[in-house]
């Protein structure tokens, strides 16, 4: 490890007692003036005689009864006081002390914080926040850890059923917690940081992002840009490519052959400052002759139009909020770099992970500007993707934007469905009454029937009405669209909504 002061975060849920430190004092080599947290999180939890909005509600025979402002706020101190229990039963053990010398023997600082919230989104936060140099997963915490390592660059070490410490991955030179959040580390000199999925391991290319590539690179990488490696000819082409070092990327042959050199380049360099967890890697272009192409990493898990159309069971309602939310916050990220018009199922890819990345292929930085002459106008207009106000001149593009991402937020509660599911309707023509009248039972998914958390159904249909109004000023911003979805997803009342008594009392 490095030879500075190192602060190690160890992580578990808060149920389990501190042998957990004794391990790590034991095991690690620490040195005068490091420093060891133990952060202990309580997960949330539900009491089947009432409903915790803080915590998780489940669908059940007997209808759920969900609870006003007033009991949302009584349940945050409720939370409060659990934390502080937690923590006087920490320090007031005779483990507490027991460490407290181990500590004061190895000239180390030792403390103690209590959170609530989910395990990996919480515990990521604090890492960060206290710029750790090590984390070290215990008990159920260690099963998520390619999370930990797709969202920290510190190191991380996972606890053995015996004590012993395993070494997932040293610590890298860069500290994750220098970003902003949300964004992931990546290097030229280090392309391979970035391991999209656990299942397939398809890393980046080992020569590098920002690459120029030749025109035979791509040719010998598509073999000859063969039908069988085509993967779309909607408009665009877009070839599967196998690169030299067997690394998988995406090759889009762009359409305008007359495209101006300074131009191209302009908005290549825009595509080159995106660096985000749930945006498309940018890896490099080829620009020999007339041939334009784009080159961007490859994610393996197809769209999320196709998940929504095939109606999996793996497809849980937990991964629908993460995919929400990752969509959100890359949203977010091309709309900070001026790109709009990619909000779309069939433009949200996902890994075997369910971590979703909005593709954006092509240089066309306002997309709405294309949409007249493309081929994709029809269907898009057909599950109303595109805001109302989309053809004006002047628009607030990242608010059309905003209500793109409600209509894919509100297909995420409802899964596909067809023209008969929908009694000839459009989509929005057939959701909005039911938003409208609260029939909310009527919007889900019956393959999630058994497991929608009711609190978090309330209230993400809510967001989805903010990013779906009519008027532009009245919807949310994406910046607020991120904000109330992690409020949504940790179980926290989401500002601006104060539904009454009665209103909750109908379900």
């Amino acid at each position: 490890m490095s030879s500075n002061v190192q602060k190690v975060v160890v992580i578990q849920d808060a149920s389990r007692e501190l042998s957990t430190v004794k391990n790590v004092l034991h095991g690690l080599e620490l040195k005068c003036g490091d420093r060891v947290i133990l952060l202990g999180i309580i997960e949330a939890f539900r009491d089947d005689s009432i409903f915790h909005p803080m915590f998780c509600g489940k669908l059940l025979k007997n209808k759920t009864r969900l609870h006003s402002s007033a009991t949302i706020n009584k349940h945050k101190e409720d939370i409060g006081e659990e934390i502080q229990k937690k923590f006087d039963q920490y320090i007031s053990c005779d483990e507490h002390k027991q460490i407290l010398r181990m500590a004061k023997s190895l000239q180390i600082e030792f403390e103690i914080k209590v959170v609530a919230g989910l395990l990996k989104e919480i515990a990521v936060e604090y890492v960060k926040s206290v710029q750790a140099t090590h984390v070290i997963l215990h008990r159920k915490v260690k099963k998520e850890w390619n999370y930990f390592v797709k969202n920290l660059s510190c190191g991380i070490s996972k606890m053995k059923s015996n004590g012993n410490i395993k070494v997932i991955r040293e610590p890298q030179e860069n500290e994750a917690s220098a970003l902003p959040p949300g964004l992931v580390l990546e290097s030229t000199s280090n392309p391979e940081s970035r391991s999209l999925c656990s299942f397939c391991v398809n890393r980046n290319p080992l020569n590098g992002i920002n690459k120029r590539f030749t025109y035979a690179e791509l040719q010998l990488a598509t073999n000859g840009f063969c039908t069988e490696n085509l993967l779309s000819d909607h408009g665009r082409k877009i070839y599967l490519g196998l690169l030299n070092d067997q690394s998988k990327v995406l090759i889009w042959e762009h359409p305008s052959a007359t495209i101006k050199d300074a131009e191209f380049n302009t908005e290549v360099r825009t595509l080159q400052d995106i660096r985000h967890e749930n945006v498309t890697l940018f890896l490099g272009l080829c620009t020999e002759g007339r041939q334009r192409f784009l080159v961007y990493e490859f994610v393996c898990n197809g769209s999320l139009n196709r998940h929504l159309s095939e109606k999996s069971k793996r497809f849980t309602w937990e991964r629908r909020l993460d995919i929400a939310l990752g969509a959100a916050k890359g949203l977010e990220a091309l709309n900070r770099a001026r790109i709009y018009g990619s909000m779309r199922p069939s433009n949200i890819l996902v890994t075997h992970d369910f971590q979703p990345l909005i593709s954006y292929y092509g240089l066309a930085i306002n997309q709405y500007e294309a949409l007249g002459q493309s081929s994709e106008t029809t269907v898009l207009k057909t599950f109303e993707y595109l805001a109302p106000e989309f053809q004006e001149t002047g628009i607030d593009l990242s608010k059309a934007d905003v209500f793109s991402f409600g209509v894919v937020l509100l297909e995420l509660i409802t899964g596909r469905k067809t023209i008969e599911d929908t009694d000839g309707q459009t989509f929005l023509r057939w959701a909005r009454p039911l938003v409208r009248k609260k029939k909310y039972m009527e919007l889900i998914d019956p393959i999630l029937q058994d497991s929608v958390d009711l609190y978090q159904l309330y209230w993400i249909i809510r967001v989805a009405e903010k990013c779906l109004n009519w008027d532009p000023k009245s919807r949310y911003s994406i910046k607020k669209v991120v904000m109330a979805l992690r409020d949504v997803i940790n179980r926290c009342s989401v500002e601006d909504f104060s539904p009454t008594e009665s209103e909750l009392m109908a379900w």
